[in-house]
Parts: structure tokens; sequence; C-alpha cells
């Protein structure tokens, strides 16, 4: 029978994660290992853009239990020049991970990565801990594309904006008396496909992750995803100061952000969606290019994971999450839409 994230090994999610931090500090006072952090920058050595491929060699190779500080950089300087930016207003940096890019797209999915996790096989899952998200250069990009996004009726032209913001200030100003926190977080965040999939465009979201554009995957939060080739391969990017569920524009506020993730690899523990974890809430994800059927998806994974870890009945778990359980559409522009599902943890006192 196949085993989801949570019951691996026979073991209940709380038991497996209380045995694999007792292991790791077992091993860490023993000297044997000792988790490394690691600097990964954008760079033309450093990017793949707009697409995942299995056959890609890694950038970075980490241990399980490694940290990544890592950079993610969004906005084609070529996209802003030819909105009328002046150069001296546009980052270096931005320069510097887009050299020798042609044309003027804003070249969003430029994906830091890919990182192979020593070890991970298919079948496997990694657990990225996401430990921190900041805006890091001052500079966005957002717009509309004619005839596309959730009201192509409506608008049959396309227009796009820059914003220029504060990264310490966290907010972005639409008009005088309009403003809107910011709330960072990747867009992106994926292993490799399987293999047999071949290349494929990082624009709708799949089993292996992807383009999820969930603004709940924050700080705090374990994503699980599947592993379908060795090392994994994760990348990451898509960056977004802000973006509503739904992003029925079709853009978010599309900016290049830092932070820091820890990468854990959790030998044959099986998975066939990505799922998440926050600090308040189970989340399941589901993603398919009927709304229905991704609502189906990630009500279903809920529905296994209370079964297998809380050990309550179908009937009664599906009452608990009629009752406690909110749907959430992640997004409706991407070809393949995301519903994700949130079960505050507080409903178990036990």
């Amino acid at each position: 029978m196949t085993r989801t994230l949570f019951s691996a090994h026979g073991l209940g999610w709380r038991q497996r994660l209380v045995f694999c931090a007792a292991a790791v500090m077992f091993v860490a006072a023993a000297g044997v290992t000792e988790a490394k952090t690691y600097e990964l920058r954008p760079s033309p050595a450093t990017v793949h853009r707009s697409f995942f491929d299995a056959s890609l060699k890694p950038v970075l190779t980490i241990d399980s239990g490694d940290i990544v500080r890592l950079w993610t950089a969004t906005g084609n300087p070529r996209y802003f020049e030819s909105l009328g930016v002046p150069k001296e207003k546009i980052p270096p940096e931005l320069y510097a991970a887009f050299e020798g890019v042609a044309g003027a797209n804003r070249e969003d999915h430029t994906l830091t990565g890919p990182i192979a996790v020593r070890g991970a096989e298919a079948g496997d899952t990694v657990e990225i801990r996401i430990r921190s998200i900041d805006l890091w250069l001052p500079i966005a990009g957002m717009g509309i594309r004619a005839g596309r996004g959730s009201l192509p009726e409506d608008f049959p032209y396309s227009r796009d904006r820059v914003f220029f913001f504060d990264p310490a200030k966290k907010q972005i100003e639409f008009a005088p008396g309009v403003v809107v926190p910011a709330r960072p977080f990747w867009g992106v965040i994926a292993v490799a496909p399987p293999p047999s999939m071949g290349r494929v465009p990082s624009g709708p979201p799949n089993v292996f992750g992807g383009n999820m554009d969930n603004h709940d995957l924050q700080p705090g939060t374990s994503l699980y995803l599947p592993v379908h080739t060795p090392g994994a391969l994760i990348s990451i990017g898509d960056g977004h100061a802000v973006q509503g569920d739904g992003e029925v524009g079709m853009s978010a506020v599309e900016t290049s952000l830092q932070g820091e993730i820890q990468v854990v690899l959790h030998k044959g523990m099986h998975t066939n969606w990505p799922r998440a974890e926050t600090p308040t809430h189970y989340m399941t994800i589901g993603l398919d290019p009927d709304l229905n059927q991704a609502a189906k998806i990630a009500t279903r994974e809920m529905l296994n994971f209370i079964v297998e870890n809380k050990h309550m009945s179908r009937d009664d778990a599906l009452m608990l999450m009629s009752a406690a359980m909110d749907l959430h559409v992640t997004q409706i522009v991407d070809g393949t839409k995301g519903v994700h599902a949130m079960l505050p943890k507080s409903v178990f006192r036990q």
C-alpha cells in the first residue's frame, strides 16, 4: 500500500519528527556531522529560466540538514529600460544576474539552482524549511496581459507598472493613500520533474511543485516535495513582494528576494503531492487544470492525512474538515489551477 507523507515507515508524523530531531541531536553531539551554511546568488552560472529538467546539472550540492542563504533575481533590466526607467535607477545586481539575456521580457521565472541533496532518490521526500524571506532590491514589476488572466474579456490590452519602494518599510504604494503591506514569498519552489517528462515549462505547477504561487508558504513553514530524480534538484525563484489568493490579474508584484532555507531529506517517505505545515496549520495542495479537481485533490490529501495521523475514521475526518478546514484558491491563471486546504492545528488537543 502506498504510504503518504506523514506515516512513512509506520511512524506517525509527530513520532517521525521527534525521532528525526533526536537523531540529529545525537549525531551532532557525537561530532559526526554538522549542518553547513552555503550562500547562493543569482548569476548566469547559477540560474535557469522558465523550465524544469531532471538532466540539469546542480549548481550546489548539499547534505540533509544544511542551510542555504539564497538570493533570487526578478526583473530583466531591459524590461525596466523598455518602460522608461533610467539605467541608474536599475540595481546593478540585476544587470549581473541577467547578463547575456536577450529581449525585454520581465523573466519572472529566473530560478536559482538547481540544488542537489546528497542521497535523495526517487520515492523519498525533501522538506524545505523556509527560515526567512525578505525583500532584496527596491524595484518591482507588475502587469496584465491582453486576453489573459481571470477576466480576459474585460481587458483586451496589456499594461505594465514599475514600483519603487524601500525594502525596510515592507509596503507597496499603488496610488496616493493606497498602500499594501508587503508579504514576500517565492512563487516557485520545485524539485525536478520525473525524467520521463523531459524539459517542462515552469508556468504550470505539477507534482514536483513549481509555480504554485502560494502566499502561505511563509517563514516558519515546511514544504514537502516528492523526489523524482537523484539529488531532488531544488530550484527557487519568482519572487513576489505581495500577492492575493487567486492572482487574478496574472501577476503579483514581482521582485527580487533574499532568504534562507534548510533542506531535510526524508528517506523512504513517499508523497504524491506537495504538502506543507505552517506554524499554525496543516496544508495540503491540489493542482489540476480543472479548479474542481484541484479542490478534490487538496481535500482528499487532507482526509488521508487526518485518517492516517490522527486516527479518526474517514467519516469523522470529513465532518471535521467541513467544520474547520478552509479551501483557498491559490491561483487561477497558470493553466494548472491551485487550491490549498488549511486545517488549524489547534483543533487537535492531543
